[in-house]
């Protein structure tokens, strides 16, 4: 539920609607229940509330349906190419949001692609700038050895919402550039930017798991 409701909002507003929704229902199987007003007013905040209502009341029927109950347990006995099969049959669940439940729920070693990941990738140059969307997630995944996915994916998402950002990169705080084909194609660093090398550097986090 929580990477469904990721779709559609930022990450700054997702951990509020997310908290909002479950402590009205705190399970799957009663947000399938609530009328389509109640949830579309509670995921408000993270916009496309119509478009998104049914999918999140379908997907939690579906899981009913097919294993007795609302839950994604049973995923993992299967093996990672099948349970990716599954979860992109659900409505709404794309590529992205299918890798990201493998990873995150499942603990499989995979490697989501969002707008960050692709264009750190690209601009490292692990991937070319022309590699369709459709095949990104393979291109990657060829790339980066399986034990390092978790921690690429993490990172990479990090470093893109702060440092390698569009349409303008912050070279000038990033730890990268020494191994960037695109550092220094951009404009000089402005004072405001000296002030914020001067209030911290780059998060370049290591998330690898434990």
């Amino acid at each position: 539920m929580f990477i469904i409701l990721s779709q559609m909002t930022t990450h700054q507003s997702l951990r509020r609607v997310y908290d909002r929704l479950k402590a009205e229902s705190p399970t799957w199987l009663t947000v399938s229940r609530m009328s389509e007003s109640r949830l579309g007013k509670l995921i408000g905040g993270a916009g496309l509330s119509r478009r998104r209502v049914p999918q999140l009341q379908t997907i939690p029927q579906r899981l009913q349906r097919d294993f007795g109950e609302a839950t994604l347990e049973p995923l993992r006995l299967m093996e990672t190419p099948a349970a990716e099969r599954y979860l992109l049959s659900l409505p709404g669940v794309g590529p992205k949001t299918a890798k990201c439940v493998l990873m995150y729920s499942l603990g499989r070693e995979v490697l989501p692609v969002d707008t960050h990941v692709q264009r750190v990738a690209v601009r490292l140059g692990l991937v070319p700038a022309s590699t369709r969307y459709s095949e990104l997630h393979d291109a990657l995944e060829n790339v980066v050895p399986a034990v390092d996915r978790y921690a690429f994916h993490v990172n990479a998402v990090a470093h893109g919402r702060s440092v390698c950002v569009a349409p303008v990169p912050r070279c000038h705080l990033c730890r990268l550039r020494s191994l960037c084909r695109f550092a220094g194609r951009w404009r000089r660093p402005t004072r405001r930017d000296h002030r914020d090398r001067a209030g911290g550097e780059d998060f370049w986090l290591d998330t690898r798991k434990v």
